[in-house]
């Protein structure tokens, strides 16, 4: 209600933009009423929607629980496995989309206020290895465009000095290898960005 209230307010004040609410920053504090002792807990919003679907049944399959918050599967599963680690919630194996979530009534804390925080999930060697190729070609684009910056204003220069320069400009950003400056060198050869002298295979001039 108080979301829809802020809503209705935000289009009225500022009309034409677009208000978009980031709930995976968010958090809420609820009160456990369902065991011995009550608790306080803070905990993200995406769990407390999930938990807050207990208050119906003290079972939820991964199925209702899904259409319910309209959570992905990946998000989900994450958010579960939270729940799970905590002990607040258990399920018989991992979880998958065939599991059933039940609501721990045995569940006990030494502390009557805590907070939960998302499990952090290691990335799969396929997205390690998809971000390691994404941050290399990156680099490969800013290493060429310094190196053109620095032709285009030295017209020719010699290769260690080349080399040196583009060390020096780039070391703010991250530290480049010689071998990776080569290949964009390299690179923008094949381009027709540079080429070497006529005098010396060690020397570059910028092509206009």
């Amino acid at each position: 209600k108080s979301v829809q209230m802020f809503e209705a307010f935000y289009n009225v004040k500022y009309s034409g933009r677009k208000l978009t609410w980031l709930h995976n920053f968010c958090s809420a504090e609820l009160k456990f009423n369902h065991l011995k002792r009550p608790y306080f807990v803070t905990m993200g919003s995406f769990q407390m929607a999930i938990l807050l679907l207990f208050n119906n049944s003290d079972i939820q399959t991964f199925h209702d629980i899904r259409e319910n918050t309209n959570l992905p599967e990946k998000e989900l599963i994450k958010q579960l496995q939270t729940l799970l680690d905590t002990k607040i919630v258990s399920t018989e194996g991992d979880v998958n989309a065939c599991s059933c979530i039940s609501l721990n009534l045995g569940y006990t804390n030494k502390r009557t206020k805590f907070k939960i925080t998302t499990a952090i999930q290691k990335d799969s060697s396929q997205e390690v290895e998809q971000t390691h190729s994404a941050v290399e070609e990156d680099r490969k684009m800013y290493l060429q465009a310094a190196i053109v910056r620095i032709m285009k204003a030295r017209k020719i220069l010699k290769h260690a000095m080349l080399i040196q320069e583009v060390i020096s400009q780039s070391r703010a950003r991250f530290a480049p290898s010689v071998p990776m400056i080569k290949k964009c060198i390299e690179s923008l050869i094949d381009k027709s960005y540079l080429e070497r002298t006529a005098n010396s295979s060690d020397e570059y001039s910028y092509i206009a």
